[in-house]
């Protein structure tokens, strides 16, 4: 018999993915996201990228693209607001 610190536990069961949203709208979500983001400038994209999705600070953004931390957070903070202004991801993301 094995020590009790070793015994198996019993685990709930995987959930099936039958939650998840269909496919096709997650495609469109992607699909305006990503023309949002085209219709940023090149420096605001990048930045975008790297601090959220790569969730690298200012301060490595800023070393990586050889610009000062706060370059990196006024475009960051423009670039949020054009995405938030952006009408197409608005329709996309309201209900």
């Amino acid at each position: 018999m094995a020590p009790a610190h070793l015994a198996e536990e019993p685990r709930p069961l995987v959930p099936d993915r039958q939650d998840r949203a269909d496919p096709a709208a997650e495609i469109a979500v992607r699909d305006v996201v990503l023309r949002a983001l085209a219709r940023l400038t090149p420096r605001e994209r990048v930045v975008i990228v790297l601090r959220f999705y790569l969730d690298l600070s200012e301060y490595q953004i800023g070393s990586e693209l050889g610009i000062a931390p706060g370059t990196v957070k006024s475009a960051a903070a423009r670039a949020v607001a054009k995405l938030r202004a952006d009408a197409d991801l608005r329709a996309e993301v309201t209900p």
